[in-house]
């Protein structure tokens, strides 16, 4: 039986928020004129940084979010008249803005640039580079309003948006993703929160009560054996692993083959006294001590966590915070 690797894209959570690129292929295709709406610039404070995102149709539906709240009914209406004049602009709001009315309570101006002239052949290609885990930008000559798309090189550090002069680099990096080892209570939590989180997931328990208790998680996540090396084939520097043994003695070879991978962040369950004993052993075969270093025991950023509520958060934090150092997420 074929198992689909962890390339698949991320499911809906709360990181599906910021795929527009999604909705906008949808909407096009459906015949809708669309603009793409990037934040290029920040005076001051602001909630979101460079690069943040919305797509809009020329019916007002959109996607996506460029504030917390105060500007996003705005954005569809600058997007709709930049639909139909068949122009794109650049528009200041808030501090130093001509809309004296649309307040910002951060205080903070934002440079939007609304592009009407993305293509279907530029959206195709993006997807494209989206489905195969493959970093790119969209590079924007805001004075020339012309964009196009630049592919990127797939290995770590990954390219992130910034403005250079009249060109705005917007980064597309993999979708997070995340390969799940183990049983117990604190799998299937580390499961459900990562699932609403919206990060692709493939699961590998040995234990019946635990893909019992993984629900709809584990029935579309869940791998056997057999597929572990078909799955573990795709990690990339956008992929992070969790292993939730407590028979240690089982991690070894788990561990010394995720550790020859590109993962970003590699986590196993166990307090200070275990991890030594897994160092050791790991050392003893061979692994260098900079992959050893590479791993995180005891887990997670709430210390001494010990109900299934506050592993989970902990785990899922650290793991966030660590995409975030990397570009990975916003």
């Amino acid at each position: 039986m074929k198992i689909d690797a962890l390339s698949q894209l991320a499911p809906a959570g709360l990181l599906s928020d910021e795929d527009v690129l999604t909705p906008m292929q949808r909407w096009h295709a459906a015949g809708q004129r669309v603009a793409l709406v990037t934040l290029v610039g920040v005076e001051g404070g602001a909630p979101r940084q460079p690069g943040a995102q919305m797509a809009v149709a020329e019916d007002g539906r959109y996607a996506g979010y460029l504030s917390g709240g105060c500007l996003e009914e705005a954005v569809v209406l600058e997007a709709k008249a930049v639909i139909a004049a068949e122009r794109n602009r650049l528009v200041r709001y808030g501090k130093g803005s001509p809309y004296f009315d649309i307040r910002l309570p951060c205080g903070s101006g934002l440079d939007l640039y609304f592009d009407q002239t993305i293509t279907a052949e530029q959206l195709a290609a993006m997807s494209g580079h989206r489905a195969r885990r493959h970093p790119f930008v969209l590079q924007t000559d805001i004075a020339a309003h012309r964009s196009s798309v630049v592919s990127k090189s797939a290995r770590a550090p990954f390219p992130e948006s910034r403005r250079i002069g009249d060109v705005f680099e917007r980064a597309y990096t993999p979708p997070v993703q995340l390969l799940l080892l183990g049983s117990g209570p604190g799998l299937v939590a580390i499961a459900t929160l990562a699932e609403a989180l919206g990060i692709a997931l493939k699961i590998l328990t040995p234990d019946a009560t635990t893909r019992a208790n993984l629900g709809l998680v584990g029935r579309r996540a869940l791998i056997d054996e057999a597929a572990l090396a078909t799955t573990m084939a795709s990690f990339d520097a956008a992929t992070a692993a969790i292993l939730v043994f407590h028979e240690h003695e089982r991690e070894l070879n788990l561990l010394a083959a995720i550790l020859d991978t590109d993962c970003f962040y590699v986590g196993a369950l166990g307090n200070h006294a275990v991890h030594r004993e897994r160092r050791a052993a790991l050392a003893a075969r061979g692994i260098a001590e900079a992959n050893l270093d590479r791993m995180r025991a005891p887990i997670g950023s709430i210390p001494g966590a010990k109900s299934k509520a506050t592993l989970a958060v902990g785990v899922l934090a650290e793991l966030m915070t660590e995409a975030r150092a990397r570009n990975l997420v916003s």
